[in-house]
C-alpha cells in the first residue's frame, strides 16, 4: 500500500510537470507555426515589393518613351507647319506668275 501511495503521489507530483510540458510544447508549436506564417508572408511581401518596383521601372520607361515621342511629334509638327507655309507661299507666287503670264498672253492676242 505504501508503494501504491508513493506511486500515486509521484504521479500526482509529475502531473503539473506533464501539463506544463504539454503547454510548453503547445506554445512552442504555436510559436513555430506563427513564425512559419510570418516567414511566408514576408516572402510574399518581398515578391510583391520586387514586382511593384519592376512595374514602376517599366512604367517610368514607358513614360520616358512617351515623352520622347511627344517631343519628336512636336518637332515634326513644327517642321510640317514650316514646310506647309513655304509651299503655300510658293503656290501663291506660282499663281501670281501664272496670272501674269496669262495676262501677257491676252494682251498679245
Amino acid at each position: 500500500m505504501r508503494m501504491i501511495t508513493g506511486l500515486l503521489a509521484s504521479s500526482l507530483l509529475s502531473l503539473p510537470a506533464l501539463c506544463a510540458a504539454q503547454t510548453i510544447d503547445e506554445a512552442l508549436l504555436a510559436a513555430q507555426m506563427a513564425y512559419q506564417q510570418a516567414d511566408g508572408q514576408s516572402g510574399q511581401s518581398a515578391l510583391r515589393l520586387k514586382s511593384a518596383e519592376s512595374a514602376l521601372t517599366q512604367a517610368q520607361q514607358r513614360l520616358a518613351d512617351a515623352q520622347n515621342a511627344v517631343t519628336r511629334a512636336e518637332s515634326e509638327l513644327s517642321a510640317a507647319k514650316s514646310a506647309e507655309e513655304v509651299a503655300r507661299r510658293r503656290l501663291a507666287a506660282s499663281a501670281d506668275s501664272l496670272k501674269s503670264a496669262w495676262a501677257r498672253k491676252e494682251r498679245t492676242n
